[in-house]
Protein backbone atom coordinates (compact mmCIF):
# COMPACT_ATOMS: atom_id res chain seq x y z
CA UNK A 1 0.00 0.00 0.00
CA UNK A 2 1.15 3.48 -0.16
CA UNK A 3 2.34 5.19 2.13
CA UNK A 4 0.24 8.36 3.33
CA UNK A 5 2.86 10.26 4.63
CA UNK A 6 5.53 10.10 2.51
CA UNK A 7 2.89 11.28 -0.04
CA UNK A 8 2.27 14.63 2.52
CA UNK A 9 6.08 15.06 2.05
CA UNK A 10 5.90 15.38 -2.05
CA UNK A 11 2.01 17.61 -0.87
CA UNK A 12 4.25 19.85 0.81
CA UNK A 13 6.82 20.55 -1.24
CA UNK A 14 4.43 21.63 -3.90
CA UNK A 15 2.64 23.84 -0.98
CA UNK A 16 6.04 24.86 -0.23
CA UNK A 17 6.41 26.73 -3.90
CA UNK A 18 3.01 27.80 -4.13
CA UNK A 19 2.99 30.55 -0.81
CA UNK A 20 6.31 31.19 -0.96
CA UNK A 21 6.01 33.62 -3.48
CA UNK A 22 3.35 35.67 -1.36
CA UNK A 23 3.61 38.09 0.96
CA UNK A 24 1.20 36.58 3.94
CA UNK A 25 3.50 33.86 4.69
CA UNK A 26 1.95 30.12 4.91
CA UNK A 27 2.67 26.59 5.38
CA UNK A 28 2.36 22.67 3.84
CA UNK A 29 0.16 21.28 6.04
CA UNK A 30 -1.66 17.80 6.52
CA UNK A 31 -5.11 17.25 6.22
CA UNK A 32 -6.93 17.37 10.15
CA UNK A 33 -6.87 13.41 9.51
CA UNK A 34 -3.80 12.96 9.12
CA UNK A 35 -2.14 15.62 11.82
CA UNK A 36 0.99 17.93 11.03
CA UNK A 37 4.14 18.02 9.26
CA UNK A 38 7.14 19.96 9.74
CA UNK A 39 7.26 20.50 5.44
CA UNK A 40 6.70 24.45 6.07
CA UNK A 41 6.84 27.60 4.41
CA UNK A 42 9.67 29.89 6.48
CA UNK A 43 9.52 33.16 7.22
CA UNK A 44 12.36 35.35 7.97
CA UNK A 45 14.22 36.86 11.24
CA UNK A 46 15.48 40.47 11.37
CA UNK A 47 17.22 42.31 13.46
CA UNK A 48 16.30 45.83 11.78
CA UNK A 49 13.95 47.90 13.69
CA UNK A 50 12.28 49.33 11.07
CA UNK A 51 9.05 47.39 10.29
CA UNK A 52 7.76 47.99 13.16
CA UNK A 53 9.49 50.70 14.01
CA UNK A 54 11.38 50.73 17.44
CA UNK A 55 9.05 51.65 21.02
CA UNK A 56 9.45 53.78 24.06
CA UNK A 57 10.55 52.08 27.52
CA UNK A 58 10.27 52.94 30.86
CA UNK A 59 10.59 52.57 34.08
CA UNK A 60 7.44 52.13 36.40
CA UNK A 61 6.71 52.18 39.89
CA UNK A 62 8.32 49.03 41.71
CA UNK A 63 5.77 46.22 43.51
CA UNK A 64 5.97 46.25 46.68
CA UNK A 65 7.40 43.05 46.92
CA UNK A 66 9.65 41.15 44.25
CA UNK A 67 8.24 38.21 42.76
CA UNK A 68 9.17 35.23 40.09
CA UNK A 69 6.28 32.21 39.23
CA UNK A 70 3.52 34.58 39.88
CA UNK A 71 -0.11 35.11 38.09
CA UNK A 72 -1.34 38.43 36.69
CA UNK A 73 -4.85 39.68 35.43
CA UNK A 74 -6.14 42.75 33.91
CA UNK A 75 -8.86 44.07 36.33
CA UNK A 76 -12.11 45.32 34.89
CA UNK A 77 -10.89 48.60 35.81
CA UNK A 78 -7.87 49.01 33.92
CA UNK A 79 -5.40 47.81 36.49
CA UNK A 80 -3.48 45.41 37.06
CA UNK A 81 -2.92 42.59 39.69
CA UNK A 82 0.39 40.45 40.39
CA UNK A 83 -0.75 37.54 42.86
CA UNK A 84 1.85 35.10 45.05
CA UNK A 85 4.70 33.22 42.92
CA UNK A 86 7.96 32.83 44.80
CA UNK A 87 9.60 36.42 46.39
CA UNK A 88 13.07 37.25 48.25
CA UNK A 89 13.60 35.71 51.87
CA UNK A 90 16.10 36.92 54.17
CA UNK A 91 18.47 36.91 51.82
CA UNK A 92 18.81 38.10 48.23
CA UNK A 93 18.67 34.51 46.88
CA UNK A 94 16.40 32.62 49.32
CA UNK A 95 13.53 32.10 47.56
CA UNK A 96 9.88 31.99 49.60
CA UNK A 97 6.77 31.36 48.26
CA UNK A 98 4.34 34.35 48.29
CA UNK A 99 0.60 33.98 49.96
CA UNK A 100 0.40 38.40 49.04
CA UNK A 101 -1.09 40.29 45.76
CA UNK A 102 -0.86 43.52 44.88
CA UNK A 103 -2.49 46.22 42.85
CA UNK A 104 -0.63 48.69 40.30
CA UNK A 105 -2.43 51.37 38.86
CA UNK A 106 -1.21 53.19 35.50
CA UNK A 107 -2.63 56.65 36.45
CA UNK A 108 -0.68 56.88 39.14
CA UNK A 109 1.82 54.57 38.82
CA UNK A 110 1.12 53.19 42.16
CA UNK A 111 1.28 49.11 43.32
CA UNK A 112 -1.52 48.51 46.67
CA UNK A 113 -0.72 45.31 48.31
CA UNK A 114 -4.39 43.99 48.95
CA UNK A 115 -5.48 41.55 51.45
CA UNK A 116 -3.88 38.07 52.00
CA UNK A 117 -4.50 34.68 50.51
CA UNK A 118 -5.09 31.48 52.06
CA UNK A 119 -2.39 30.05 51.00
CA UNK A 120 1.25 30.31 49.85
CA UNK A 121 1.16 30.02 46.40
CA UNK A 122 3.93 29.47 43.41
CA UNK A 123 2.98 28.97 39.60
CA UNK A 124 -0.80 29.37 40.66
CA UNK A 125 -3.38 29.87 38.06
CA UNK A 126 -5.59 32.98 37.93
CA UNK A 127 -8.18 34.63 35.93
CA UNK A 128 -10.96 37.48 36.32
CA UNK A 129 -14.12 36.23 36.54
CA UNK A 130 -16.78 38.28 34.41
CA UNK A 131 -18.35 39.66 37.70
CA UNK A 132 -14.90 41.67 38.22
CA UNK A 133 -14.06 39.35 41.15
CA UNK A 134 -10.47 36.91 40.65
CA UNK A 135 -10.58 33.87 40.84
CA UNK A 136 -6.85 31.55 42.01
CA UNK A 137 -6.42 27.66 42.18
CA UNK A 138 -3.72 25.37 42.47
CA UNK A 139 -0.08 26.37 43.18
CA UNK A 140 3.07 24.74 44.98
CA UNK A 141 2.67 25.44 48.80
CA UNK A 142 5.57 25.78 51.47
CA UNK A 143 6.17 22.24 51.20
CA UNK A 144 6.27 22.39 47.64
CA UNK A 145 3.34 19.99 47.43
CA UNK A 146 0.26 21.27 44.88
CA UNK A 147 -2.74 22.00 46.41
CA UNK A 148 -6.46 21.98 45.32
CA UNK A 149 -7.51 25.33 47.01
CA UNK A 150 -9.30 27.71 45.59
CA UNK A 151 -10.31 31.71 46.44
CA UNK A 152 -11.73 34.52 44.88
CA UNK A 153 -10.53 38.42 45.70
CA UNK A 154 -13.37 40.44 45.53
CA UNK A 155 -12.48 44.57 44.26
CA UNK A 156 -15.11 45.87 47.08
CA UNK A 157 -13.59 44.56 49.71
CA UNK A 158 -10.50 43.53 49.16
CA UNK A 159 -10.48 40.52 50.81
CA UNK A 160 -9.78 36.86 50.21
CA UNK A 161 -12.45 34.39 50.35
CA UNK A 162 -12.00 30.78 50.36
CA UNK A 163 -14.20 28.76 48.03
CA UNK A 164 -14.70 24.59 47.15
CA UNK A 165 -11.45 23.56 46.42
CA UNK A 166 -10.55 21.62 42.92
CA UNK A 167 -11.11 17.96 42.95
CA UNK A 168 -7.10 17.45 42.39
CA UNK A 169 -4.54 19.07 43.66
CA UNK A 170 -2.71 20.96 40.87
CA UNK A 171 -0.15 23.42 39.84
CA UNK A 172 1.94 24.21 36.63
CA UNK A 173 -1.93 24.18 34.98
CA UNK A 174 -3.23 26.73 32.75
CA UNK A 175 -6.71 28.02 33.68
CA UNK A 176 -9.56 29.64 30.70
CA UNK A 177 -12.74 31.24 30.94
CA UNK A 178 -15.11 29.27 28.38
CA UNK A 179 -17.42 31.39 26.35
CA UNK A 180 -20.67 30.22 28.67
CA UNK A 181 -18.37 32.12 32.11
CA UNK A 182 -17.73 28.75 33.54
CA UNK A 183 -13.91 27.85 34.33
CA UNK A 184 -11.59 25.05 33.06
CA UNK A 185 -8.58 23.73 34.50
CA UNK A 186 -6.66 21.31 32.69
CA UNK A 187 -3.80 18.90 33.65
CA UNK A 188 -0.93 20.01 35.33
CA UNK A 189 1.26 18.56 38.33
CA UNK A 190 -0.50 16.77 41.27
CA UNK A 191 0.20 16.29 44.76
CA UNK A 192 2.49 14.00 44.26
CA UNK A 193 4.65 15.78 41.84
CA UNK A 194 3.13 13.62 38.91
CA UNK A 195 2.29 14.97 35.27
CA UNK A 196 -2.21 14.43 35.22
CA UNK A 197 -4.21 14.13 32.03
CA UNK A 198 -7.40 15.39 34.37
CA UNK A 199 -9.22 18.26 33.49
CA UNK A 200 -12.28 19.41 35.49
CA UNK A 201 -14.88 23.01 35.08
CA UNK A 202 -15.69 25.52 37.55
CA UNK A 203 -19.33 26.17 37.93
CA UNK A 204 -19.44 30.39 39.34
CA UNK A 205 -23.29 29.84 40.18
CA UNK A 206 -22.76 26.54 42.38
CA UNK A 207 -19.37 26.44 43.52
CA UNK A 208 -18.81 23.69 42.67
CA UNK A 209 -16.15 21.71 40.58
CA UNK A 210 -17.13 19.31 37.90
CA UNK A 211 -14.52 16.04 36.33
CA UNK A 212 -14.80 16.35 32.72
CA UNK A 213 -13.28 13.64 30.18
CA UNK A 214 -9.83 13.98 31.00
CA UNK A 215 -6.97 14.46 27.94
CA UNK A 216 -5.23 12.20 25.77
CA UNK A 217 -1.93 13.30 27.18
CA UNK A 218 -0.61 14.23 30.67
CA UNK A 219 0.91 17.46 30.99
CA UNK A 220 2.86 20.30 32.47
CA UNK A 221 4.12 23.57 31.34
CA UNK A 222 1.02 23.17 28.48
CA UNK A 223 -0.89 26.41 26.64
CA UNK A 224 -4.97 26.46 26.98
CA UNK A 225 -5.67 28.85 24.57
CA UNK A 226 -9.84 29.86 23.90
CA UNK A 227 -10.25 29.87 20.30
CA UNK A 228 -12.83 31.92 19.14
CA UNK A 229 -15.36 29.44 18.57
CA UNK A 230 -15.40 28.58 22.26
CA UNK A 231 -13.22 25.89 22.08
CA UNK A 232 -10.09 24.87 23.70
CA UNK A 233 -6.58 24.28 22.23
CA UNK A 234 -4.37 22.58 24.33
CA UNK A 235 -0.21 22.44 23.67
CA UNK A 236 2.61 20.89 24.63
CA UNK A 237 3.95 20.44 27.95
CA UNK A 238 6.85 18.76 29.62
CA UNK A 239 9.20 18.96 32.48
CA UNK A 240 11.83 21.60 32.24
CA UNK A 241 14.14 19.28 30.99
CA UNK A 242 12.46 17.30 29.10
CA UNK A 243 11.03 15.24 27.55
CA UNK A 244 8.40 17.18 26.41
CA UNK A 245 5.50 16.70 24.04
CA UNK A 246 4.80 17.97 20.05
CA UNK A 247 0.58 16.80 20.69
CA UNK A 248 -2.08 18.55 20.63
CA UNK A 249 -5.76 18.45 21.30
CA UNK A 250 -8.69 20.52 21.32
CA UNK A 251 -11.72 20.52 24.16
CA UNK A 252 -15.21 20.84 22.67
CA UNK A 253 -17.00 22.35 26.08
CA UNK A 254 -20.81 21.64 24.25
CA UNK A 255 -19.73 18.18 24.25
CA UNK A 256 -17.15 17.52 26.67
CA UNK A 257 -14.99 15.85 24.44
CA UNK A 258 -11.80 16.25 23.36
CA UNK A 259 -10.21 15.72 19.72
CA UNK A 260 -6.97 15.48 17.93
CA UNK A 261 -5.29 18.83 16.78
CA UNK A 262 -2.24 16.83 15.18
CA UNK A 263 1.33 17.29 15.92
CA UNK A 264 3.47 20.66 16.27
CA UNK A 265 6.26 20.50 14.10
CA UNK A 266 8.47 20.78 17.46
CA UNK A 267 8.06 19.64 21.10
CA UNK A 268 7.60 22.54 23.74
CA UNK A 269 7.39 23.35 27.20
CA UNK A 270 7.20 26.61 29.01
CA UNK A 271 6.40 28.25 25.84
CA UNK A 272 3.54 30.42 24.65
CA UNK A 273 0.46 30.40 22.59
CA UNK A 274 -1.23 33.47 21.54
CA UNK A 275 -4.76 34.04 19.80
CA UNK A 276 -4.45 36.26 16.75
CA UNK A 277 -7.24 38.27 15.37
CA UNK A 278 -7.89 36.06 12.71
CA UNK A 279 -8.47 33.24 14.77
CA UNK A 280 -5.22 30.95 14.46
CA UNK A 281 -2.81 30.58 16.74
CA UNK A 282 1.12 31.50 17.27
CA UNK A 283 3.34 29.32 19.96
CA UNK A 284 6.70 30.40 19.99
CA UNK A 285 9.48 28.90 21.77
CA UNK A 286 9.80 26.06 24.55
CA UNK A 287 12.54 24.30 26.59
CA UNK A 288 15.62 23.34 24.71
CA UNK A 289 16.57 26.45 22.83
CA UNK A 290 13.79 26.36 20.90
CA UNK A 291 13.87 29.27 18.39
CA UNK A 292 10.93 28.72 16.52
CA UNK A 293 7.39 29.41 16.08
CA UNK A 294 4.12 28.40 14.47
CA UNK A 295 0.70 28.45 13.86
CA UNK A 296 -2.11 26.47 14.41
CA UNK A 297 -5.39 27.10 12.33
CA UNK A 298 -8.43 26.09 13.64
CA UNK A 299 -10.31 26.42 10.60
CA UNK A 300 -8.49 23.42 8.96
CA UNK A 301 -7.31 21.81 11.94
CA UNK A 302 -3.25 22.47 10.76
CA UNK A 303 -0.13 23.53 12.02
CA UNK A 304 2.93 25.02 9.83
CA UNK A 305 6.23 26.48 10.85
CA UNK A 306 6.14 30.28 9.46
CA UNK A 307 9.85 31.80 10.88
CA UNK A 308 12.01 31.43 13.47
CA UNK A 309 12.46 33.66 16.16
CA UNK A 310 15.80 36.35 16.71
CA UNK A 311 16.74 34.49 19.75
CA UNK A 312 15.35 30.90 21.42
CA UNK A 313 13.10 31.31 24.58
CA UNK A 314 11.29 30.22 27.30
CA UNK A 315 9.45 30.98 30.17
CA UNK A 316 9.32 34.30 28.23
CA UNK A 317 5.76 36.52 27.60
CA UNK A 318 3.48 36.97 24.57
CA UNK A 319 0.47 38.94 23.84
CA UNK A 320 -1.21 40.56 20.74
CA UNK A 321 -0.68 44.05 19.99
CA UNK A 322 -4.01 45.91 18.74
CA UNK A 323 -2.80 46.25 15.15
CA UNK A 324 -2.60 42.27 15.52
CA UNK A 325 1.16 41.98 15.60
CA UNK A 326 2.12 39.90 18.42
CA UNK A 327 5.45 40.78 20.81
CA UNK A 328 7.65 38.55 22.64
CA UNK A 329 10.10 39.62 25.69
CA UNK A 330 12.60 37.97 27.44
CA UNK A 331 12.67 34.54 28.61
CA UNK A 332 15.06 32.14 29.89
CA UNK A 333 18.96 32.84 29.67
CA UNK A 334 18.62 36.28 31.20
CA UNK A 335 16.87 37.54 27.85
CA UNK A 336 16.25 41.27 27.89
CA UNK A 337 15.19 41.68 23.78
CA UNK A 338 11.69 42.41 22.69
CA UNK A 339 10.66 41.21 19.10
CA UNK A 340 7.57 41.32 17.27
CA UNK A 341 5.93 38.74 14.78
CA UNK A 342 4.15 40.20 11.49
CA UNK A 343 1.18 37.29 10.97
CA UNK A 344 1.09 39.13 7.50
CA UNK A 345 4.38 38.93 6.56
CA UNK A 346 5.01 35.83 8.97
CA UNK A 347 8.32 37.85 9.85
CA UNK A 348 10.25 38.44 13.15
CA UNK A 349 11.97 41.63 14.08
CA UNK A 350 13.54 42.84 17.51
CA UNK A 351 12.56 46.34 18.05
CA UNK A 352 14.73 47.04 21.71
CA UNK A 353 15.80 45.89 24.55
CA UNK A 354 14.37 46.10 28.27
CA UNK A 355 16.20 48.08 31.20
CA UNK A 356 16.40 44.91 32.90
CA UNK A 357 17.24 40.51 31.42
CA UNK A 358 14.33 38.47 33.13
CA UNK A 359 12.01 35.36 33.05
CA UNK A 360 9.45 33.83 34.76
CA UNK A 361 7.90 37.28 34.60
CA UNK A 362 4.03 38.08 33.82
CA UNK A 363 3.39 40.71 31.02
CA UNK A 364 -0.26 43.00 30.65
CA UNK A 365 -1.69 45.19 27.82
CA UNK A 366 -2.81 48.52 29.74
CA UNK A 367 -5.81 50.10 28.62
CA UNK A 368 -3.05 53.10 26.97
CA UNK A 369 -1.79 50.86 24.50
CA UNK A 370 1.55 50.01 26.60
CA UNK A 371 2.37 46.56 27.43
CA UNK A 372 3.34 46.51 31.55
CA UNK A 373 6.31 43.94 31.91
CA UNK A 374 6.60 42.74 36.01
CA UNK A 375 8.68 41.39 38.02
CA UNK A 376 10.12 37.63 37.13
CA UNK A 377 13.49 36.42 37.66
CA UNK A 378 16.32 38.58 36.80
CA UNK A 379 20.19 38.16 36.48
CA UNK A 380 20.82 37.97 40.33
CA UNK A 381 17.63 37.83 42.54
CA UNK A 382 14.27 37.99 42.21
CA UNK A 383 12.95 41.39 40.64
CA UNK A 384 10.21 43.85 42.43
CA UNK A 385 11.67 45.98 39.30
CA UNK A 386 9.04 46.66 36.59
CA UNK A 387 8.63 48.15 33.13
CA UNK A 388 6.47 49.61 30.16
CA UNK A 389 7.24 49.64 26.52
CA UNK A 390 5.21 51.57 24.32
CA UNK A 391 5.12 49.77 20.45
CA UNK A 392 4.84 51.85 17.64
CA UNK A 393 1.70 50.47 15.88
CA UNK A 394 1.27 49.62 12.09
CA UNK A 395 -1.52 50.69 9.94
CA UNK A 396 -3.44 47.38 8.95
CA UNK A 397 -6.72 47.25 9.62
CA UNK A 398 -8.81 43.62 10.90
CA UNK A 399 -10.02 42.96 7.37
CA UNK A 400 -6.71 42.67 5.94
CA UNK A 401 -5.28 40.53 8.69
CA UNK A 402 -8.52 38.25 8.07
CA UNK A 403 -7.77 38.51 4.22
CA UNK A 404 -4.15 37.61 4.57
CA UNK A 405 -5.07 34.58 6.51
CA UNK A 406 -7.70 33.30 4.17
CA UNK A 407 -5.35 33.83 1.23
CA UNK A 408 -2.90 31.20 2.71
CA UNK A 409 -5.48 28.66 3.35
CA UNK A 410 -6.85 29.28 0.01
CA UNK A 411 -3.56 28.37 -1.40
CA UNK A 412 -2.78 25.69 0.48
CA UNK A 413 -5.66 23.94 -0.54
CA UNK A 414 -5.35 24.70 -4.18
CA UNK A 415 -1.74 22.95 -4.21
CA UNK A 416 -3.15 20.08 -1.78
CA UNK A 417 -5.91 19.60 -4.47
CA UNK A 418 -3.61 19.14 -7.17
CA UNK A 419 -0.24 17.13 -6.02
CA UNK A 420 -0.10 13.95 -6.91
CA UNK A 421 1.20 11.07 -4.14
CA UNK A 422 4.70 9.50 -4.46
CA UNK A 423 4.37 5.99 -4.53
CA UNK A 424 6.80 3.56 -2.00
CA UNK A 425 8.27 0.35 -3.20
CA UNK A 426 6.49 -2.63 -2.23
CA UNK A 427 7.44 -4.92 0.47
CA UNK A 428 10.04 -8.00 0.58
CA UNK A 429 10.70 -10.00 3.79
CA UNK A 430 13.98 -9.96 4.57
CA UNK A 431 15.83 -13.01 4.17
CA UNK A 432 18.25 -13.55 7.27
CA UNK A 433 15.17 -13.26 9.80
CA UNK A 434 11.12 -14.68 10.25
CA UNK A 435 9.10 -12.66 7.58
CA UNK A 436 6.56 -10.14 8.61
CA UNK A 437 4.65 -9.88 5.83
CA UNK A 438 1.73 -8.07 6.53
CA UNK A 439 2.98 -6.25 9.20
CA UNK A 440 5.19 -2.67 9.62
CA UNK A 441 6.80 -0.42 6.89
CA UNK A 442 5.67 -0.53 3.45
CA UNK A 443 9.82 -0.67 3.08
CA UNK A 444 12.64 -2.62 2.17
CA UNK A 445 16.10 -2.31 4.51
CA UNK A 446 18.94 -4.54 5.23
CA UNK A 447 18.93 -7.07 7.67
CA UNK A 448 19.18 -5.81 11.39
CA UNK A 449 22.74 -5.55 12.95
CA UNK A 450 22.80 -6.58 16.33
CA UNK A 451 23.40 -4.23 19.31
CA UNK A 452 27.03 -3.24 20.36
CA UNK A 453 28.28 -3.89 24.02
CA UNK A 454 27.58 -0.54 24.50
CA UNK A 455 23.87 -0.87 24.31
CA UNK A 456 24.05 2.32 21.79
CA UNK A 457 24.96 1.96 18.51
CA UNK A 458 25.83 4.38 15.74
CA UNK A 459 24.76 3.45 12.30
CA UNK A 460 24.28 4.83 8.89
CA UNK A 461 20.76 6.11 8.16
CA UNK A 462 18.19 3.13 7.12
CA UNK A 463 20.15 0.35 8.54
CA UNK A 464 17.57 -1.52 11.38
CA UNK A 465 19.29 -2.53 14.45
CA UNK A 466 18.13 -5.25 17.04
CA UNK A 467 17.51 -3.65 20.51
CA UNK A 468 16.65 -4.98 24.14
CA UNK A 469 14.86 -2.99 25.85
CA UNK A 470 17.28 0.24 27.64
CA UNK A 471 19.02 -0.33 24.09
CA UNK A 472 19.46 2.43 21.50
CA UNK A 473 20.34 3.14 17.93
CA UNK A 474 21.37 6.23 16.42
CA UNK A 475 21.60 7.69 13.40
CA UNK A 476 24.10 8.82 11.20
CA UNK A 477 25.24 10.42 14.55
CA UNK A 478 24.69 11.82 17.70
CA UNK A 479 25.00 15.47 16.92
CA UNK A 480 23.66 15.79 13.69
CA UNK A 481 21.04 12.59 13.69
CA UNK A 482 18.70 11.18 15.73
CA UNK A 483 18.59 8.83 18.75
CA UNK A 484 15.83 6.30 19.70
CA UNK A 485 15.77 3.98 23.34
CA UNK A 486 13.79 1.19 23.52
CA UNK A 487 11.77 1.53 26.64
CA UNK A 488 8.92 -0.80 26.59
CA UNK A 489 6.69 -3.26 25.45
CA UNK A 490 3.25 -1.54 25.30
CA UNK A 491 1.17 -5.07 24.34
CA UNK A 492 2.13 -7.94 22.01
CA UNK A 493 -1.32 -9.86 21.21
CA UNK A 494 0.13 -10.85 17.65
CA UNK A 495 -0.75 -14.90 18.36
CA UNK A 496 -4.25 -13.83 18.74
CA UNK A 497 -4.28 -12.37 15.32
CA UNK A 498 -3.77 -8.73 17.41
CA UNK A 499 -0.62 -6.04 17.07
CA UNK A 500 2.02 -5.22 18.61
CA UNK A 501 3.28 -1.73 20.02
CA UNK A 502 6.67 -0.51 21.57
CA UNK A 503 7.57 2.82 23.30
CA UNK A 504 11.00 4.65 21.94
CA UNK A 505 11.97 7.43 23.60
CA UNK A 506 13.26 10.47 20.77
CA UNK A 507 16.64 12.28 21.25
CA UNK A 508 17.11 14.73 18.17
CA UNK A 509 21.04 16.16 18.53
CA UNK A 510 21.25 17.22 21.79
CA UNK A 511 17.67 17.39 22.98
CA UNK A 512 15.01 15.10 23.97
CA UNK A 513 11.76 14.97 21.83
CA UNK A 514 9.75 12.95 24.33
CA UNK A 515 8.42 9.22 23.80
CA UNK A 516 6.45 7.82 20.82
CA UNK A 517 4.31 4.46 20.17
CA UNK A 518 5.54 2.28 17.21
CA UNK A 519 3.24 -0.77 16.65
CA UNK A 520 3.32 -3.32 14.01
CA UNK A 521 -0.60 -3.95 13.00
CA UNK A 522 -1.60 -6.02 9.70
CA UNK A 523 -4.60 -3.66 9.09
CA UNK A 524 -2.24 -0.51 9.49
CA UNK A 525 1.26 -0.85 8.43
CA UNK A 526 1.53 3.28 8.71
CA UNK A 527 1.71 3.00 12.60
CA UNK A 528 4.98 1.66 12.22
CA UNK A 529 6.83 4.85 11.77
CA UNK A 530 7.08 8.40 12.84
CA UNK A 531 8.24 11.13 11.64
CA UNK A 532 10.92 13.07 13.59
CA UNK A 533 11.36 15.88 11.49
CA UNK A 534 13.62 15.22 8.24
CA UNK A 535 14.22 11.58 9.46
CA UNK A 536 12.01 9.29 10.29
CA UNK A 537 11.93 6.15 13.13
CA UNK A 538 10.27 2.85 12.51
CA UNK A 539 9.64 -0.35 13.72
CA UNK A 540 10.71 -3.08 11.37
CA UNK A 541 9.98 -6.52 14.05
CA UNK A 542 9.29 -7.30 17.24
CA UNK A 543 11.03 -10.75 18.60
CA UNK A 544 12.12 -12.75 21.60
CA UNK A 545 15.54 -13.76 21.91
CA UNK A 546 17.10 -16.83 23.87
CA UNK A 547 16.05 -16.29 27.11
CA UNK A 548 12.36 -14.73 26.11
CA UNK A 549 13.55 -11.17 26.61
CA UNK A 550 11.81 -8.23 24.15
CA UNK A 551 14.16 -7.15 21.01
CA UNK A 552 12.95 -4.44 18.98
CA UNK A 553 14.11 -4.24 15.25
CA UNK A 554 13.93 -0.32 15.35
CA UNK A 555 15.42 2.02 12.28
CA UNK A 556 15.97 5.67 11.83
CA UNK A 557 15.64 6.78 7.97
CA UNK A 558 14.96 9.11 5.14
CA UNK A 559 12.59 7.41 3.00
Amino acid sequence: MKNPSRSLLFIAVLVSAAIAATACGGAATSTPEQGATDETVSGTSSSSPSSPQQGKFEAIAPMKEGRQSHAMVLLHDGTIMAIAGQGLGNTATYNANLNSAEVYDPTTNEWTLTGTLNAFRVNPAAITLSDGRVLVAGGGTVDRNATALAETWDPATGQWTEIAPMNQAREKMPMVQLNDGRILVVGGSDETAQRTVTVEIYDLTTDTWTDVPPMGDKRIWHTATLLTGGKVLVTGGGNPDGPFLSSAEVFDPATETWSSAGQMNVSRSQHTATLLTDGRVLVVGGRGKRQTSEIYDPVTNTWGTFADTNIPRAEHVALELPDGNVIVAGGTGNRDSIEVYDPISATWTLVGTMKLSRYRFTGTLLGDGRVALVGGQGKESTLADSEAFTPVLSNRTEAELLAAAEQARAQIAAALASATSTPVPSATPEPDREATTGEGLDLVFAAALESDESGRTTVPLNQPVRLALDQAVISPDPNTGATATFTEVVEDSRAGGGKATITVSIRMGFFEQGTTDLTLDPTDPDSAVKKLGRLWVGLVALEENAAGAPVASVVIFLP
